[in-house]
C-alpha cells in the first residue's frame, strides 16, 4: 500500500499543504488526482507537491483522496485518513514564557522515512529575547531562511539569530519541518549564556574593579560594567586583550549589535571604553554603529501606456507577457508560475487588473492567443516540458530580459519606488539613484544578481580619480541597493572606502561679515546671509524656513526636518527684529520667510550662493566662498567665546558630538594669538624687573 504525508510548511513565503508520497508511481491515482488540484504546485527544494493551506485540509483531502485504490494518508500527528468533527490544526503559540517553562523535542514528520533524521538545533535565549538555530550547513534551507529577511547569519558561529518573537518562531520552525530536519528546542541554561569566569584573568578584573571604585561609579554601574567586562573576557580566553586594536574592539562590537538589544549593546560598549581608556590609558573611542532601518521592496506599477510603450520594442511575446504581468497587472511570480494556459478570464471575475483599463484586457488577451500560437503551450503560460516554472527560473528569466533590453525606465523608476519608502533625504536618494544608474549603464543595464564583486571591483577601480566625497557616495550607493534591496552581501576586501584626508572648515571672521552686510541695500539678501549665520544654518534649512518658525518673543528659530529628519531650536538675534519687520512689509511673502519670484514657492539655493559670492566679492574676499562657510564661522566663534561644545552641538543639529569637534582644531590655532594675563598686567601697571615687551 502506498502512503502520502500531510504536513504544513511554510513555501516561498507561504503556507502551503504538503503532499509527499513514499514512492512516486506516473500515472498513478495518486499523480492522477493531485494534478488536478485547483492551485497545486511541485516543489522541487521539498520535493513533493503542495497545496493552499485551508483549515479542513483533513476532511477536503480524506474525500479527494477516497477514490484512490491502495493509498493511505498520514497527517502530520500520525493520523491515518480524517474524522467527520475534525478542527483545524492549531498553531502551536510559543512565546517568551512556554519557550522557557516547556523545552521540547519537536518531532519531525519526516522520522525514519527518509533515511538518516536530520536535525537542528534552536537555542532560546530569555535574557537577549533572541532564539538561534544551528544545524549543518544545507543550501536550500539556508535560502529559505534568507528570504524570511528577519534573522542574521552569524558565519564565525555559524548560526542563524532571530528576535524572539512569536511569529518568526513559528515561521523558522515550519521551515525546518518542510525540509524534513527535526528541531530540537533547548532552553539556554545560564552556563551556555557565558556567566563562568576565567581564572587567569582575575587580576585583570581586580584592576578593572579597583578603577571603578576610584572613579567613583555607583553600585549599579560598577555591576553592569563588571557583568559586560567579564562576558568580553570569556569571549577572548585564547587572546591578550591588552593588545587588541581598534580594528579587532570595532569587529567585536559589531557582532554583539546581532547578539544583544540596543540597551545592552551601550552597556557593553561603554564597558570596553571604560577599559581601555581609563584603566589602560588609551586616546578615546569611538563605535559608529549604523540604525538598521527596514527598506520596503513594493513592486513598480506602470500605466497602461507606459508598458505599452516598452513592450512595443520587444519581440518575443513570452517576454512581453512576463513584463506586463509584473509590471501592468502585479501579480507576485509565485502566482505566475502556475498560471494556465487557459488563463485569459482570470482578470473577469473577483481578479481585476489595476486600473481595470478595456485596453490593457483586450492586450493581455491577444497576447495569451499569441503565446498559444507561438509556443504550443500544453498546461501552463510558463511551462518547460510541461512543467511549470520554478519562482527561481522565472525570476532569472524576468532578471535576463531587463538586461537584455537594457529596460533602464524600469530599472529607474522601480528603484526610485522603493528610495521613497526608504528613511533616506531627498537630497541622498538623488545622489545614490544617480551613481547606481551610472553603474548599470557602464554594464549594460545587467541585473545586480549578475554581477559579480570582481565587476564591482573593477567599477570602482575606474572611478578612483574622483574626489574622496565621490568615492564614498559610489561605495554608500552600491552598498544600498546590492545588500539592502538585492540582499547581495558585497566582500570587504573588494568594496573599500577611500581614505579621506583631514581638512579644517573654513570660516569668516567677524570683520568679513560685517564688510558683506555693508555692500549691499537689498533687505532680502542681507537679511539672507544674516540669518544664516546668527543660526548657523544650512542653506536648505534656510531654503525651508517658515514664517511660523521665528519666534521673536523668545529669539529662536525652530528648524523642522533637519538633515536627518531630526528638529531643533536655534538662536535669532535680536539685533535683526527691524530688519525682519521691515523686509515683511515691503516683500509680504506668504508661506516661506524666503520666496522665490511667485508667492508660496521657496528661494532657490543657487540663488542664495550667487548672493554671498557677489557680496563676498564686493567686500574684498578674494578666496572661493560658499553657504556652508556661515555655518562654520556660526560654530566658529561660539566655541572662540567659551561656549560649551554640548551647546553647540546641540544649536547645529550634529547627531554625534564628534562632528563639532572638528572645529575645536580651529580653536586651537586660535589661542596662539590669544594673550597672557600676565602680559597684560606688565603692559599696563609693570612690574620690577620686567621691562615691557611687545611682541615683533
Amino acid at each position: 500500500m502506498a502512503s502520502i504525508f500531510v504536513f504544513s510548511v511554510l513555501h516561498k513565503g507561504c503556507r502551503r499543504i504538503a503532499l509527499k508520497a513514499d514512492s512516486y508511481v506516473p500515472e498513478s491515482d495518486f499523480d492522477l488526482i493531485t494534478r488536478s488540484l485547483p492551485d497545486r504546485a511541485y516543489s522541487k527544494s521539498l520535493k513533493c507537491w503542495h497545496v493552499p493551506y485551508r483549515e479542513d485540509y483533513r476532511l477536503w483531502l480524506t474525500k479527494v483522496y477516497e477514490r484512490a485504490t491502495d493509498l493511505e494518508i498520514i497527517f502530520s500527528n500520525g493520523e491515518k485518513g480524517a474524522v467527520q468533527d475534525d478542527k483545524p490544526e492549531k498553531d502551536k503559540a510559543v512565546d517568551s514564557k512556554s519557550l522557557a517553562n516547556n523545552v521540547e523535542v519537536v518531532t519531525s514528520v519526516m522520522k525514519g522515512t527518509y533515511g538518516e533524521e536530520l536535525v537542528a538545533r534552536v537555542a532560546v535565549d530569555k535574557a537577549h529575547k533572541k532564539f538561534y538555530v544551528e544545524q549543518s550547513y544545507n543550501t536550500s534551507v539556508f535560502d529559505a531562511l534568507s528570504r524570511l529577511n528577519l534573522g542574521t547569519y552569524v558565519k564565525q558561529d555559524r548560526r542563524w539569530v532571530f528576535p524572539g518573537d512569536n511569529v518568526i518562531y513559528v515561521q523558522v520552525i515550519e521551515i525546518l519541518r518542510g525540509f524534513g530536519i527535526k528541531p530540537q528546542v533547548v532552553s539556554l541554561a545560564k552556563s551556555e549564556q557565558r556567566a563562568n569566569f576565567p581564572h587567569s584573568f582575575e587580576l585583570l578584573s581586580k584592576r578593572f574593579a579597583e578603577t571603578m571604585l576610584l572613579r567613583r561609579l555607583s553600585l549599579r554601574t560598577q555591576e553592569i560594567y563588571q557583568h559586560c567586562f567579564h562576558i568580553f573576557l570569556q569571549d577572548h580566553k585564547k587572546i591578550v586583550v591588552e593588545e587588541l586594536t581598534y580594528g579587532d574592539l570595532f569587529s567585536y562590537i559589531k557582532r554583539q549589535a546581532i547578539l544583544l538589544s540596543a540597551t545592552q549593546l551601550k552597556q557593553m560598549i561603554a564597558a570596553i571604553k571604560f577599559f581601555y581608556e581609563r584603566v589602560l590609558g588609551r586616546d578615546k573611542m569611538f563605535f559608529p554603529l549604523a540604525k538598521k532601518t527596514e527598506v520596503r521592496k513594493t513592486t513598480l506599477f506602470l500605466p497602461y501606456t507606459e508598458i505599452r510603450s516598452l513592450l512595443d520594442g520587444i519581440a518575443s511575446p513570452g517576454d512581453r507577457m512576463l513584463l506586463f504581468l509584473v509590471y501592468h497587472a502585479n501579480l507576485p511570480l509565485n502566482e505566475i508560475c502556475t498560471l494556465s494556459k487557459d488563463a485569459e478570464q482570470i482578470f473577469q471575475g473577483p481578479c481585476r487588473m489595476p486600473g481595470n483599463n478595456a485596453l490593457a484586457l483586450e492586450y493581455y488577451t491577444n497576447l495569451v492567443a499569441e503565446l498559444k500560437q507561438t509556443y504550443a503551450l500544453k498546461a501552463f503560460l510558463f511551462e518547460d516540458n510541461e512543467k511549470p516554472y520554478s519562482l527561481k527560473t522565472i525570476k532569472g528569466k524576468l532578471y535576463r530580459i531587463l538586461g537584455h533590453y537594457k529596460l533602464a525606465p524600469i530599472y529607474r523608476k522601480q528603484y526610485e519606488v522603493i528610495l521613497k519608502q526608504s528613511s533616506l533625504s531627498s537630497k541622498t536618494q538623488v545622489m545614490y539613484l544617480s551613481a547606481f544608474m551610472r553603474f548599470l549603464d557602464y554594464y549594460n543595464y545587467k541585473h545586480p544578481v549578475f554581477i559579480t564583486d570582481e565587476e564591482v571591483r573593477d567599477y570602482l577601480l575606474l572611478n578612483r580619480g574622483r574626489s574622496a566625497s565621490q568615492q564614498d557616495i559610489l561605495v554608500s550607493s552600491l552598498k544600498f541597493f546590492f545588500e539592502r534591496i538585492h540582499n547581495q552581501t558585497l566582500s570587504d576586501k573588494h568594496v573599500v572606502r577611500p581614505r579621506k584626508g583631514f581638512y579644517l572648515p573654513d570660516f569668516f571672521s567677524l570683520a568679513e561679515i560685517s564688510a558683506m552686510l555693508n555692500t549691499t541695500t537689498n533687505l532680502k539678501h542681507k537679511l539672507l546671509i544674516a540669518i544664516g549665520y546668527t543660526a548657523g544654518l544650512r542653506r536648505s534649512e534656510i531654503r525651508n524656513l517658515r514664517l511660523r518658525d521665528v519666534d521673536l518673543k523668545r529669539n529662536l528659530l525652530f528648524i523642522k526636518d533637519s538633515k536627518g529628519k531630526r528638529d531643533r531650536y536655534t538662536l535669532f538675534s535680536q539685533h535683526l527684529h527691524e530688519w525682519l519687520k521691515t523686509y515683511l512689509d515691503q516683500a509680504k511673502p506668504k508661506v516661506y520667510l524666503f520666496e522665490g519670484s511667485r508667492p508660496g514657492t521657496q528661494y532657490s539655493t543657487t540663488s542664495m550662493a550667487l548672493i554671498l559670492k557677489k557680496m563676498a566679492r564686493s567686500a574684498g574676499i578674494q578666496r572661493k566662498v560658499h553657504m556652508h562657510m556661515l555655518r562654520h564661522s556660526f560654530a566658529t566663534h561660539l566655541l572662540e567665546e567659551g561656549r560649551d561644545i554640548r551647546y553647540v552641538q546641540e544649536l547645529l543639529g550634529h547627531q554625534s558630538i564628534k562632528t563639532t569637534e572638528r572645529y575645536t582644531h580651529i580653536i586651537n590655532d586660535a589661542l596662539l594669538n590669544v594673550a597672557s594675563p600676565f602680559d597684560r598686567m606688565v603692559a599696563q601697571s609693570g612690574l620690577y624687573g620686567i621691562k615691557p615687551h611687545n611682541p615683533p
